[in-house]
C-alpha cells in the first residue's frame, strides 16, 4: 500500500501593521520632543514655498485672464464677465497666498481691512 502524503498549508503571514504603529508611537514619545521646534520650523518653511508658488501662479494666471477680459471690451467683442470674475478669484487666492495687496480698479483684493477709524 502506498502511503499517501499530506501537506498543511499555513497561512501564517503575519501583518507588519503593528510594528509600523508601535514605530511610529515610539518616535513621537521618545523622539518627538527634542526635534519639535525644528521640524516646524522646516515644515512651515515647505509650506511657506509650496503656497508662494501656489500664490504666484494664481497672480499670473488671473492677471491674464482680467487683462484679457478688459482688452476684449475695447476690441468691442463685449465684457467676458465670466473671466473677469475667475480672474479676480484667482487674484484674491494668490494674495492670501503670497500676503500681496493688489489694487484692481481701485479696490485692494488680497487688504486687510483697516481698524475703523483708520485710512
Amino acid at each position: 500500500m502506498k502511503k499517501e502524503k499530506y501537506y498543511r498549508i499555513t497561512d501564517d503571514t503575519s501583518s507588519m501593521v503593528p510594528y509600523v504603529l508601535f514605530g511610529i508611537v515610539a518616535f513621537i514619545v521618545i523622539f518627538f520632543p527634542f526635534f519639535a521646534v525644528n521640524m516646524r520650523f522646516q515644515l512651515g518653511a515647505i509650506f511657506l514655498k509650496i503656497f508662494d508658488t501656489i500664490g504666484v501662479f494664481s497672480i499670473t494666471i488671473g492677471s491674464a485672464l482680467v487683462l484679457v477680459s478688459v482688452l476684449s471690451l475695447f476690441a468691442r467683442g463685449g465684457l467676458k464677465t465670466r473671466s473677469l470674475m475667475i480672474g479676480i478669484a484667482l487674484l484674491w487666492v494668490g494674495s492670501w497666498c503670497t500676503g500681496v495687496a493688489i489694487n484692481l480698479f481701485g479696490f485692494s483684493v488680497g487688504q486687510e481691512p483697516h481698524p475703523p477709524g483708520y485710512f
